[in-house]
């Protein structure tokens, strides 16, 4: 992608603030997708580090004081720091009990966990009034929902369709509420149906969960799919970064059935004896810097900053 003025700062780093600039400088316009995905793309690969220095007492020489310069590579949307993070998040639901909501044979068919999918009808709004709005959309629907049908926990996820327009995928766990299921062309249904598109302005679609681990794969594949490199996919992460948008969010609630669930465990540090360990270290932030003015030449996530040259330039 050739340099462009408006989108790099004076350093020539591709950078958030001018591509919002840069993009959306027209409310009442589309952005350019093709040229959004090559410059995400461009600022994603464009290796960044935090650099911190250790500085930890020397209890061989009292008040002598330890320093270590450390460089930790920056978890950048769509990146493999990023991923491994997500991957730590989600990996919780994976480790949920399994738990069958209803036997498909039986003739009555009860189920408190649905996957929604929510849509934006194009000729309703744009792609950037869509984007900007989804958050309070969103939050309006889920009020309205449990006004009606009371407590909800919830995963949800974002994906860009092939036009641009965002698409929320919420897997939806009912407290105090279960939906009567019927068997439709080989996917489950539910009658309330009606309850959920009286208060969301375009396409609806709702399913019933059988078996609870089905639910989470469902609303997890359109977030761990965006690691691939196809347009959907790119496009889906290039503009959760334009708009400062998270591509999930998990419910506080859901969040403590989790953690019900799989037991909360507290690590602490202690020595042979069994003792607390305590150590006084001291942490010093120095800067953002980019792997070429540290002298990175390879994809390392921590590297301990030795060379003095580089050491002088970015402590000075």
């Amino acid at each position: 992608m050739s340099l462009r003025d408006g989108l790099y700062d004076i350093e020539h780093k591709p950078r958030l603030a001018y591509a919002r600039s840069y993009f959306l400088g027209y409310r009442d316009r589309d952005p350019d997708l093709e040229g959004l995905k090559q410059f995400y793309v461009e600022w994603r690969d464009f290796n960044e580090y935090i650099v911190v220095q250790k500085q930890s007492d020397n209890l061989r020489i009292a008040g002598e004081i330890d320093k270590e310069t450390i460089a930790v590579k920056c978890a950048k949307r769509g990146n493999d720091v990023y991923w491994w993070r997500v991957g730590k998040r989600i990996k919780q639901l994976y480790n949920l009990k399994a738990q069958t909501l209803f036997d498909p044979r039986s003739n009555i068919k009860r189920s408190n966990v649905l996957f929604v999918t929510l849509t934006y009808d194009a000729k309703r709004t744009t792609i950037t009034e869509a984007w900007a709005t989804e958050g309070e959309d969103f939050n309006k629907w889920i009020r309205n929902l449990r006004k009606k049908l009371g407590r909800i926990s919830y995963f949800r996820s974002l994906e860009a369709s092939k036009k641009g327009y965002p698409h929320i995928h919420i897997l939806m766990m009912f407290h105090e509420y279960d939906f009567k299921v019927t068997e439709m062309r080989e996917k489950y249904r539910i009658r309330e149906k009606e309850a959920f598109e009286k208060s969301w302005h375009s396409f609806v679609d709702v399913q019933a969960i059988r078996k609870l681990r089905d639910g989470v794969r469902y609303v997890t594949k359109y977030l761990t799919k965006t690691k691939n490199e196809s347009k959907t996919q790119v496009l889906t992460l290039a503009l959760c970064w334009l708009f400062r948008k998270r591509s999930f969010a998990i419910s506080g609630d859901l969040q403590e059935v989790i953690e019900l669930s799989l037991g909360h465990v507290q690590m602490i540090q202690t020595n042979v004896m069994g003792e607390d360990v305590n150590v006084t270290v001291v942490w010093v932030f120095i800067g953002i810097f980019s792997a070429e003015k540290l002298g990175i030449t390879r994809n390392e996530w921590r590297k301990r900053i030795t060379d003095k040259a580089v050491l002088n330039e970015i402590l000075s």
